[in-house]
């Protein structure tokens, strides 16, 4: 298990899993996930969904990832009630990207956190393993997507070795939490690779089928 290298404001249990983690340490699954936006407060019913929110202790909650970005944050709302989150961001998901182009999934958890009585400042934040730009070629459609977010920076774009450029999903996705008001001080991101450790991790650009988990529980 990688556990985000950052100190939680209040006692919680989250982390990273890689194939190496027993299923036993896992959360229950809750959710479809579809490369969306959708945002939902765990219940035990299976939904259809790419993120989850609670503020009730012992409730597990996470997302299954190959190549994407597991997503988790945690900050107190205005009361001290403790909130968490963790997302699921594919390249759809950060950008909106889809049929009616909508904000990305970090911007609408931020949103969320925010509209429950959080101060985006008051969050720490974590990105997991995910496939990095040093791997992660695009077309050029992905690239255009990631333009819409007024966070970005030219500087996501990589040349890659055939021709089509490589895009810096987790740099991509900490400009947004920048631009959300989240304090850099309180990130505690795992950098890690996927299509590079394949003794540790998943991938799904690798042929590999199976799924690693970003989860937290609230203690």
């Amino acid at each position: 298990m990688l556990t985000p290298g950052i100190q939680p404001p209040f006692p919680l249990d989250w982390g990273f899993s890689t194939r190496l983690d027993s299923s036993e340490t896992l959360p229950p699954r809750r959710l479809d996930q579809v490369h969306g936006c959708g945002i939902v407060e765990a219940s035990d019913a299976v939904v259809e969904g790419d993120g989850l929110w609670t503020t009730k202790p012992g409730i597990r909650i996470g997302v299954r990832v190959a190549d994407c970005v597991p997503v988790l944050l945690a900050g107190p709302l205005n009361d001290g009630t403790p909130w968490v989150a963790a997302l699921h961001a594919g390249w759809r998901g950060a950008t909106g990207h889809g049929p009616s182009p909508a904000e990305g999934i970090l911007r609408r958890g931020v949103a969320w956190f925010r509209n429950l009585g959080g101060e985006p400042t008051s969050l720490v934040w974590a990105f997991g393993p995910a496939i990095l730009a040093c791997h992660f070629e695009v077309g050029e459609e992905v690239i255009g997507a990631a333009r819409q977010d007024p966070a970005w920076q030219e500087e996501l774009r990589h040349p890659g070795p055939a021709g089509k450029p490589h895009l810096d999903l987790h740099g991509f996705l900490r400009a947004q939490a920048l631009d959300l008001g989240l304090d850099a001080g309180k990130e505690g991101s795992v950098a890690l690779c996927t299509m590079c450790r394949a003794d540790l991790l998943h991938s799904h650009r690798r042929g590999d089928t199976g799924r690693q988990w970003g989860w937290i529980e609230i203690r």
